[in-house]
């Protein structure tokens, strides 16, 4: 591999380093790269910093970090040029991003990345990162089409239970449901937005409610919405016994939506894995890793 001909310069990110990320983050998956998409909003975003590593005047590495609370930061988006790989780039880029986010106030950054991404998880490692929950990125399609292998092929059938939204009144209700719960104890506290971890509480959980977007039922709660034909869910309160009847509900309820797709980021225990699996779902693994400051 090829060594920067000069010092690399760590500095914010300007409009115009787009086109040098875009190119070098083109084939970063099968389907290319979200960095490029949300770069313009990164660049606006409040209580955020994006920062690009620059050599010769080129952007050759990118990362993004935000506060998501008073004391707690979120980092991701970190690419670097295939040619300055291995010059500890993406070592710098995070931690600059964790000094900028001590300095804000911050008392723990977090990031995440696939469970097959041993690279990223020995780096995360070795900058003082340690596991903080096993998570499923789970999907699944629900447009009518062939039965899904995992049911019974049958016609579908309407659930047995139907969420209905839950008043704000309620939202204690679900949180102490929820405290000290199966899943509350496998996500340590954190619930999943925008494809960032921080720890829920309460306030969350009544703004959901608000917007009527906190659903229940007897088998559990959750907290989901549309985003534009995705029902998206963010948060998740079942147990055991409840959790098939529980993702039959969802699925309902995504489908009286208009939903094309069903999306959600669970903990990753083996009865809602062995759930989701036979409700068809799509699962990829991914690890949420903290870092006290």
């Amino acid at each position: 591999l090829s060594s920067p001909t000069v010092k690399p310069v760590l500095r914010p990110a300007r409009p115009e380093d787009k086109g040098a990320i875009a190119a070098f983050t083109a084939a970063t998956f099968a389907w290319g790269d979200y960095v490029t998409e949300r770069f313009d909003a990164w660049l606006t975003g409040t209580d955020a910093l994006t920062l690009v590593a620059e050599v010769n005047g080129v952007a050759v590495g990118l990362a993004h970090g935000s506060l998501l609370s008073p004391t707690e930061a979120w980092l991701r988006g970190l690419r670097i040029h295939p040619d300055h790989r291995r010059h500890r780039l993406g070592a710098a880029l995070l931690e600059h991003l964790i000094g900028w986010a001590t300095e804000r106030g911050a008392r723990v950054v977090r990031l995440s990345t696939e469970a097959w991404n041993e690279p990223a998880l020995r780096l995360f490692e070795s900058l003082g990162f340690r596991p903080a929950g096993s998570w499923l990125a789970a999907e699944r399609v629900l447009a009518s089409g062939p039965p899904q292998p995992q049911g019974n092929g049958g016609k579908r059938v309407p659930a047995a239970e139907r969420l209905t939204p839950a008043p704000p009144a309620d939202a204690e209700v679900a949180m102490l449901g929820w405290a000290a719960g199966p899943l509350e104890v496998a996500a340590h506290g954190l619930f999943a937005a925008d494809w960032s971890w921080r720890r829920l509480t309460l306030s969350d959980l009544e703004a959901a409610a608000r917007r009527r977007a906190l659903w229940q039922a007897r088998s559990g709660w959750a907290v989901g919405e549309m985003d534009e034909k995705t029902f998206q869910l963010s948060w998740l309160c079942s147990y055991p016994e409840d959790a098939r009847l529980m993702l039959r509900a969802l699925i309902d309820l995504a489908l009286r939506a208009g939903a094309d797709r069903l999306e959600m980021e669970v903990p990753d225990v083996d009865w809602l894995r062995g759930a989701l699996e036979q409700a068809g779902f799509e699962l990829h693994p991914l690890r949420v890793c903290a870092r006290a400051l």
